[in-house]
């Protein structure tokens, strides 16, 4: 660097061959060229060899042209590391220098580290959430927001609003929970997803590399996934699989499915019987066959609620707890979903008035047209977060399940019209025009960014800290929107009063869920004592494999119709305008639901997993494999079960009496 200042210089090397011979030393320099001023439009990343200005692997990048910087820290597999820069086109230089030397105990002292650090004054940098150790320099927003949003599925930890560090559990009594709570660190529930992905990130920086590359080219799916995606990997990922590289489940994890099945078919057997002695003239084969499912007994066989059985008791001016216990029981069908469902969350008060009812309408729609008239037709967003949000919303939209019939009947609706009209241009997936978009995505997502407008500016004293939109709050719109008919008015403020109870979810220091899973182990500390003391020996009381079950509400273990049934059993069990009769049932009815779920597997845990890393595989095993009834009718008998042990020695936890005993 001719004439300039230098912030930083780093001694440095380029391997231009597989052979140390040809390394070549020099130095790394960030800084200006001539007098310059220190200014980001000045600044450049200069590799020189100091005996040889015009060595052909000498480079300058100027940082306007920096697009990222990825970090492959040394390990005990790699001791040398090296960072990669991607502008017109990749560098990579290697540090020869030992973070873990006499002089320098710290890896945080390692020269890549210094190298990014000495770049945050002149730039934008993003950490990305996508792609470990990846640096982005002055992203764009789209760049921004598919960075920030992290993938759900197994990582769903992260998901969680990892924008901010999260909070230290608080301290609270001293009793078992506290105990448990100071054991066990609370904060596993980010680092033992920050653990996970750095031996998976591990893994795969071992298969990445050359030689390990041409002595197995064929790769499973997992192993070529999306962390092993580089500019050097895309064109070079393997096209055609292997049998012999198909992974199997754990040998205990596989028992354990194939116990599970002969017992639920051992179940079905059963139940055909006693059917069979209620019926003898029904032949066995057609009990058993195929194409015959055993009749539940028959308190399952309820006729769901209708929209004119649910018009005639609010006209009858039927109590809530009246109403809720009916819904519980029974359940409802579609069109007394879109009538009860507001008034169950408590979105609306209770109207026995047909005009008073239509008059809350005409209510929703107005206050629903007004929040969405603020960015409905306006340019683009002017904060650059704004328009992450929106990408992220339409991003997760895009990911919704369709397939349920409701998605079937499009809405009229012309789509290019309307997205010229709303200002918001949604980008195309993978090339697609608008019109082979679901139509109903577009609508899902304007309330759910409606609601992200709604958040920042209501002073909604009700709703908890959010941060506006989070990823997997869709999931748990598109079943209001489902439960609505598609009524955007009734969807949105039905979706608010949900996250007026649900936000605490989704809040930056994920208080709430910590809060959720603490007392989800306490439920199973006292009604399965023997699952806890098995969670305990494998270090599994945090109950990580639950997290996603809490976060969505079940809408990623079940089809949408069960999701919609249990959804109908929850509401309606917390329903009541006063105490009567020992209603409401319960306000906590999600996590007995996800007791119900542990419960019905406790022997097959006990007996065949001995890990928890196989309790994980196996849990995240059963989603769509679950019964929502039976799931429903051992939920409820779990809430009796911890009833009938109130006043009882030694005394029920205040805390889960007071679930049960509102």
């Amino acid at each position: 660097m001719t004439g300039g200042q230098a912030v930083l210089a780093l001694p440095a090397a380029v391997h231009p061959t597989a052979r140390t011979c040809d390394n070549v030393h020099g130095r790394v320099q960030i800084g200006t060229e001539g007098d310059a001023p220190q200014h980001a439009r000045n600044m450049m990343v200069h590799f020189g060899v100091p005996d040889a200005p015009q060595h052909p692997c000498a480079f300058r990048v100027p940082l306007r042209d920096l697009r990222a910087i990825r970090e492959h820290v040394p390990s005990a597999m790699r001791p040398i590391g090296f960072v990669e820069l991607y502008a017109q086109s990749k560098h990579t230089l290697f540090f020869h220098t030992c973070p873990y030397d006499e002089h320098r105990r710290a890896s945080s002292d390692w020269d890549g580290h210094r190298l990014v650090d000495a770049l945050v004054p002149f730039a934008d940098i993003l950490a990305s959430q996508q792609v470990p150790s990846l640096y982005l320099i002055n992203p764009s927003a789209e760049e921004r927001a598919k960075h920030q949003t992290p993938r759900f599925a197994d990582d769903a930890i992260e998901a969680v609003l990892a924008r901010r560090s999260p909070l230290p559990p608080a301290p609270t009594h001293s009793d078992t929970l506290a105990a448990w709570a100071k054991s066990t660190h609370m904060s596993v529930l980010t680092q033992l997803s920050h653990v996970m992905r750095g031996a998976r990130d591990s893994g795969h920086a071992f298969l990445s590399h050359p030689i390990v590359r041409r002595a197995a080219p064929q790769l499973s799916a997992s192993q070529a996934g999306p962390y092993m995606v580089s500019a050097q990997t895309d064109s070079t990922a393997p096209t055609s699989s292997d049998p012999l590289s198909v992974e199997f489940d754990a040998a205990r994890v596989y028992l354990t499915k194939w116990a599970r099945q002969v017992a639920q078919e051992g179940e079905l057997n059963r139940m055909a019987e006693q059917a069979m002695l209620r019926d003898p003239d029904r032949d066995a084969e057609s009990l058993l066959g195929t194409s015959y499912l055993p009749t539940l007994p028959q308190t399952d066989k309820l006729v769901p609620l209708t929209h004119a059985a649910c018009t005639e008791l609010l006209e009858s001016g039927a109590p809530a707890h009246d109403i809720a216990q009916r819904v519980f029981r029974h359940g409802l069908t579609p069109e007394a979903r879109r009538l009860l469902w507001p008034y169950m969350l408590g979105a609306l008060p209770l109207n026995s008035r047909r005009q008073g009812r239509d008059a809350q309408d005409a209510e929703m729609q107005r206050t629903y047209d007004m929040w969405k008239q603020r960015w409905f037709g306006q340019p683009r967003p002017r904060a650059a977060e704004h328009e992450a949000s929106q990408h992220r919303i339409w991003i997760d939209c895009l990911r919704a399940d369709t397939k349920h019939d409701f998605f079937q009947h499009e809405p009229p609706l012309d789509i290019e019209a309307h997205v010229v009209a709303s200002g918001w241009l949604r980008s195309r997936p993978q090339g697609a025009e608008h019109a082979q978009v679901n139509k109903h995505l577009f609508l899902l997502s304007e309330i759910l960014w409606t609601f992200d407008v709604y958040a920042e500016h209501a002073n909604d004293t009700k709703l908890p800290a959010i941060e506006g939109y989070v990823q997997g709050m869709s999931d748990l719109c598109s079943v209001c929107y489902v439960a609505c008919s598609g009524d955007e008015a009734r969807t949105f403020w039905t979706f608010v009063a949900l996250m007026r109870m649900w936000g605490s979810h989704y809040v930056a220091d994920q208080s709430g869920m910590r809060h959720e899973l603490l007392l989800l182990q306490r439920l199973v500390a006292e009604l399965c004592p023997r699952l806890y003391a098995y969670l305990q020996r494998i270090d599994g009381l945090n109950l990580f494999f639950c997290f996603r079950w809490l976060l969505v509400c079940f809408k990623r273990e079940f089809v949408l119709d069960d999701v919609l049934r249990i959804w109908d059993a929850m509401w309606s069990a917390r329903w009541s305008e006063a105490e009567h009769r020992g209603w409401p049932l319960c306000t906590h009815m999600h996590l007995f639901v996800a007791l119900a779920i542990l419960e019905s597997h406790e022997r097959l845990i006990l007996r065949y997993l001995a890990s928890f890393d196989e309790v994980l595989m196996f849990i995240h095993s059963l989603a769509f494999q679950l019964d929502a009834t039976s799931v429903l009718r051992r939920a409820e008998a779990l809430v009796y079960r911890l009833r009938s042990r109130v006043g009882q020695e030694p005394p029920v936890d205040e805390e889960l009496r007071s679930m049960v005993l509102c």
